[in-house]
């Protein structure tokens, strides 16, 4: 049973959409995403929509007890604002809290770390993410991972 659950946020969470010079994008260069942040600050998400599957799998994972994490990378407080803000605006009270490392490569540790301090196993922990070599990371870690796509294609 999942007891804590850990949701990337852009590609997993949110179909990244950004306004951009006159234009729709999915993203942009590390340094032009930063100014975008700092120009945009808490609104950086506007256009960004949740990814239905994914919200639906937390949901479901909420409802069999699991506590509910956002887990990020991030590269400026604007950008972690902006995060907060989406999933307080389209997500409710679904994640406990919306957490944020400065590398995917923390994000294993930092599940590790909470899991040690909730007493919970890894084996009870999930991962739901974007990155391939993120899941397959979680999987060789003892960690129940999720790729998006996974959620996204399935068939009943």
């Amino acid at each position: 049973m999942i007891k804590l659950a850990f949701f990337d946020m852009d590609g997993t969470l949110c179909a990244p959409r950004f306004y951009v010079g006159g234009k729709m994008v999915p993203g942009m260069s590390d340094e032009a995403w930063l100014e975008f942040c700092r120009k945009n600050g808490e609104d950086t998400y506007r256009f960004c929509t949740p990814v239905p599957q994914v919200t639906a799998h937390a949901e479901e994972l909420r409802r069999t007890g699991a506590v509910l994490f956002v887990l990020s990378a991030s590269q400026s407080e604007e950008e972690n604002a902006a995060k907060r803000k989406f999933v307080r605006v389209n997500m409710p009270g679904l994640f406990e809290e919306v957490i944020t490392v400065d590398a995917d490569d923390k994000k294993i540790p930092t599940i590790r770390r909470i899991a040690e301090e909730r007493g919970v196993a890894l084996s009870d922990c999930e991962i739901v993410e974007d990155t391939y070599g993120l899941v397959l990371k979680a999987t060789v870690a003892g960690i129940n991972a999720t790729h998006v796509s996974h959620l996204c294609c399935k068939r009943d």
